[in-house]
């Protein structure tokens, strides 16, 4: 059984930061992630999956669970 992601985020850049939301109170520390080549990366705190914009894991189902943002560090 394979669980989603709670939350997808599209990003424009490799290198992104995730501290968990923007409501403080349920973050985690700042972390900071290289996507490789696979083309996502979920954040080891809050399972937040960022999805490299046109890399092979931009797929209409990961467009469908999240929203696109510039680079979020």
């Amino acid at each position: 059984m394979t669980l989603d992601a709670p939350e997808t985020v599209v990003v424009t850049d490799r290198r992104i930061a995730c501290d968990g939301g923007p409501n403080p109170a349920l973050g985690h520390p700042r972390v900071f992630f290289t996507i490789p080549d696979e083309g996502f990366i979920d954040c080891n705190y809050c399972d937040r999956r960022f999805v490299l914009k046109g890399g092979p894991a931009d797929t209409p189902e990961a467009a469908q669970g999240g929203r696109e943002t510039g680079n979020t560090a």
